[in-house]
């Protein structure tokens, strides 16, 4: 059992009377615990993130990607000399050390993540306390839409390649450092790798598949592969339907699919688990849209039990929410998901 997140953590830490989102997932008996290195360069202490942008403002507010989101520090680049000039982040500006001593307090029941994300330490909180936070992730396309923004990262692609491919060169120079830094950090503490991008919707995918294969494949592809060169499983975040991508994706090196949105055309519980179940894990398929928001207890006890049917039949299944759990979401179903999981005898 698994919960990506809680957006917004704070109802449950004060119905549970916890302190952290690691306190909150140990209260609620998970089988995955999880650590972020803590920024500690010179933007932390300007209350910005390692893009330069305000760290206070982010995508679960409602501000998605639209202006309103800090804006875009690279809007007006017109050639690859003001792409490169840009302040990139340094990959020495993390304590990665910190990861591995919060992993070392997790039991050895429990999987332990290491993520391609990070945190910021607020003021008066120590770093140990920090690093068992929630915090931003290192995505790719994701952060091209942060950079240049989302609709100016789409013309890109077509009118401006070359900006993409500066920017893509760049943005993977530093999560390989990034990774490479934190897996020697955590090395022996950790048994799953996590990374995530977010390329698709609800209808398919938001580029073409052979833009995808050019712009981000083959990122993708040694990030995924530095992950498996420490012996650890790949899970990967994607949310939405990219059926004609999904084999590419298993081919350079994804291990656990999250999250598995099972309501959507083209993600059938029976079709995934008939066509990809000898390749992959499945995480999710709990539906954060319908069930879980509005649905009965009952009726989330029904789902799950669908579900584990079909993806769990010889294994391979994580059950959980298909996405963060948001406020919409009434916390008796989510205990409602949890003991059915539990319960549940094939």
């Amino acid at each position: 059992m698994h919960i990506m997140g809680f957006a917004p953590i704070d109802r449950w830490l004060k119905h549970y009377g916890e302190a952290d989102n690691f306190a909150l997932r140990e209260k609620l008996g998970l089988d995955i615990q999880e650590a972020r290195p803590v920024y500690i360069g010179r933007n932390a202490d300007l209350g910005l993130d390692i893009w330069g942008k305000d760290s206070g403002i982010g995508g679960a507010d409602g501000a998605g990607y639209s202006s309103a989101r800090a804006g875009y520090p690279l809007a007006g680049a017109t050639s690859v000399a003001d792409v490169d000039n840009f302040p990139w982040p340094d990959p020495d500006d993390f304590d990665y050390g910190i990861t591995a001593e919060v992993l070392k307090t997790v039991p050895d029941d429990i999987a332990r993540f290491v993520k391609v994300q990070y945190v910021t330490q607020a003021e008066g909180q120590t770093r140990f306390a920090a690093a068992r936070g929630g915090g931003p992730w290192v995505p790719l396309l994701c952060t091209l839409f942060d950079l240049f923004g989302m609709q100016e990262t789409m013309i890109n692609l077509h009118a401006a390649p070359k900006l993409v491919e500066a920017a893509v060169a760049h943005i993977e120079e530093f999560t390989l450092s990034f990774t490479r830094r934190l897996l020697d950090a955590t090395q022996g503490l950790a048994d799953v790798f996590h990374y995530g991008d977010d390329f698709a919707a609800q209808r398919g995918m938001l580029i073409s598949p052979e833009h995808w294969r050019r712009f981000l494949k083959p990122t993708y592809k040694k990030i995924y592969e530095l992950g498996r060169s420490y012996g650890l499983k790949v899970w990967i975040h994607e949310c939405g339907t990219f059926r004609p991508v999904l084999p590419d994706m298993i081919d350079i090196g994804m291990e656990v699919w999250e999250t598995v949105q099972a309501h959507l055309p083209g993600n059938e519980p029976e079709v995934l688990k008939r066509e990809y179940g000898d390749h992959l894990a499945f995480y999710g398929a709990i539906n954060t849209q319908s069930t879980l928001p509005v649905g009965t207890p009952k009726e989330v006890r029904a789902e799950v039990r669908e579900r584990i049917r079909v993806l769990g039949t010889g294994g391979g299944y994580i059950c959980g929410s298909d996405h963060s759990i948001m406020a919409d979401v009434p916390i008796e179903n989510v205990l409602a998901m949890l003991d059915e999981a539990r319960a549940f005898r094939f």
